[in-house]
């Protein structure tokens, strides 16, 4: 076989596998009429509304002077130092000590 008869060998035989495969692929019609709802809902449930209005009133305890205050405070790099917590121990009077207590049972 020559070189000009195998080029148009491989050349049909691409053709027709395209046009095979081509059968095969959905087309826009052949989607659901629904086809991108989730991710759309999901996009705007995720997107923050630069315009929010909330008609509740925030809860008491926000303090709105004191929040300038952390940040300036913040901005200065002076920024208070959270109280120190402790944790404390509980001894179980009687009965068993625990898992790995070495009571042998």
């Amino acid at each position: 076989m020559d070189l000009t008869a195998m080029c148009s060998t491989r050349l049909i035989i691409a053709a027709a596998a395209t046009l095979a495969l081509a059968g095969c692929a959905q087309t826009p019609t052949d989607l659901s009429p629904d086809f991108g709802h989730a991710v759309r809902a999901n996009l705007a449930a995720q997107i923050a509304d630069p315009d929010a209005r909330y008609a509740r009133v925030l809860e008491p305890g926000g303090d709105g002077a004191r929040a300038v205050l952390a940040a300036t405070r913040y901005g200065k790099n002076q920024v208070v130092a959270p109280a120190s917590a402790s944790t404390s121990s509980v001894e179980m009077k009687g009965g068993s000590k625990g898992p790995g207590s070495g009571s042998g049972n």
